[in-house]
């Protein structure tokens, strides 16, 4: 049986230190705990036995996260750990018994007594306010984890698919939700609305990709009312690009170029810019035929890029950061293929794929090289054979993807290729990609 370790006690002269005299006189308790600690070795939960207060809230004021402001506390505090009680401005604890010795007070003390009752419920009505908005259902440690958790889910889908990581994030933004109907303080509440709201848009860009438009552009909103109202520009910047991308998916090239530049308004230059231009403005532009314009915006992308320091190649497609270069490359060559520039298109995809490979990024190395295949079906001298080449390399990387994006560019590849369905390399990937056009449940 282990044996119980002895009650600390304050050694002589402690109370008269010069650090403690001071952190007494200012009733800084969190203080006071540091240096009785340092000098006897008590834990937490000694204090907690000591003075009758519970271990958690005694953490909390050693952290810094609460401050003492009861005189109940105070005297507890004093009588536990043996502090003088006029150290802490405290009545001595004679004064109650040398009043009951005390003949009857007359009628002005007895009015002056209650005048003063008054004022210590006053006092306590105060302190009690004070308390209720100290106090928070979330603290740093836990906003810092729901951040994480964000880039987690991001990362995951990576390499894996929309029906993998929409139950995580989900979880994730029903918890962000219950903690938002309670009480934080400002900067913590806000905060909480941007994680709110990135979640909010990742599930917009989830729900689309599993064939849900609808949930994903109520997603969508709602992130977008978050960003606002925390004072988040980079996330707004962010959720117009999902937007943008969504509506390019749904054919509205132009409500997704005014969503993709409204965008920019947000991003001001910062880290969605980037994604905005290449992915929401080049891509669109390609559809609606201006290689002017995409070249204006791939090399507005790539200038940024030029301005950041990259030290991830890959990163991850639903990331807050700013794209990196290979996901650059690999919008920029969806935009000159669908502006009908194969040639330029080639030139990024054989930049992305080596990548895409090599870090395992399994939906963008599979959409790559659906569109290498493309580049190869447009222009003047076709070459079907290695289009469908590439489709099969595509089919084994991503075959289990379930994907309303890679449906749909599945789709598109065999509008292309239909004309040389008799050739083998596109007839024997014809069947595999008409199943993969169709996301199971």
């Amino acid at each position: 049986m282990t044996r119980r370790r002895p009650l600390p006690t304050a050694p002589t002269g402690l109370w008269d230190r010069p650090e403690m005299a001071q952190a007494l006189t200012a009733r800084d308790m969190q203080t006071v705990l540091a240096i009785y600690r340092k000098w006897t070795g008590a834990s937490q939960s000694q204090i907690a036995a000591m003075t009758g207060i519970p271990q958690p809230s005694i953490s909390v004021i050693v952290r810094g996260k609460r401050q003492v402001t009861t005189i109940e506390n105070f005297e507890k505090f004093a009588d536990g750990l043996g502090i003088p009680r006029d150290r802490l401005g405290l009545a001595s604890s004679e004064t109650t018994e040398t009043a009951g010795s005390e003949t009857s007070p007359d009628r002005r003390t007895v009015i002056a007594a209650g005048a003063l009752f008054a004022l210590d419920a006053e006092l306590d009505e105060v302190t009690r306010r004070m308390q209720q908005f100290a106090a928070s259902n979330v603290d740093d440690d836990a906003l810092h984890q729901l951040d994480t958790s964000i880039e987690v889910v991001g990362r995951r889908y990576e390499n894996s698919d929309a029906a993998t990581v929409y139950p995580v994030a989900l979880k994730q933004r029903r918890w962000v939700a219950d903690l938002m109907s309670g009480h934080q303080h400002p900067d913590q509440r806000r905060e909480l609305y941007a994680i709110g709201g990135k979640l909010s848009g990742l599930l917009g860009y989830l729900a689309f990709d599993l064939g849900n438009e609808l949930v994903a552009r109520a997603y969508c909103n709602e992130a977008m009312s978050l960003a606002k109202t925390a004072g988040h520009r980079d996330l707004a910047a962010w959720v117009r690009g999902t937007q943008s991308f969504i509506a390019y998916y749904g054919g509205r090239y132009r409500e997704a170029l005014d969503l993709a530049r409204d965008g920019q308004r947000y991003a001001r230059g910062g880290p969605a810019s980037i994604r905005l231009a290449i992915s929401g403005e080049a891509r669109t532009l390609g559809k609606l035929g201006d290689i002017a314009g995409v070249d204006e915006a791939v090399g507005r992308a790539l200038a940024a890029h030029a301005r950041i320091e990259d030290t991830d190649p890959v990163g991850y497609f639903l990331s807050f950061d700013p794209f990196t270069a290979s996901r650059i490359a690999g919008n920029a060559a969806s935009a000159y293929l669908a502006a009908g520039a194969p040639d330029r298109a080639r030139e990024f995809t054989d930049q992305a794929i080596p990548i895409f490979a090599a870090a395992d990024s399994t939906a963008s190395h599979a959409l790559t090289l659906v569109d290498a295949s493309m580049t190869y079906l447009t222009g003047p001298n076709p070459q079907p054979d290695r289009a469908g080449a590439l489709v099969a390399e595509a089919l084994d990387v991503g075959a289990d993807l379930r994907s309303e994006v890679v449906a749909r560019r599945a789709r598109d590849f065999l509008l292309t290729a239909a004309q040389w369905r008799t050739v083998p390399e596109i007839a024997q990937v014809n069947d595999a990609v008409k199943a993969w056009r169709l996301p199971t449940a």
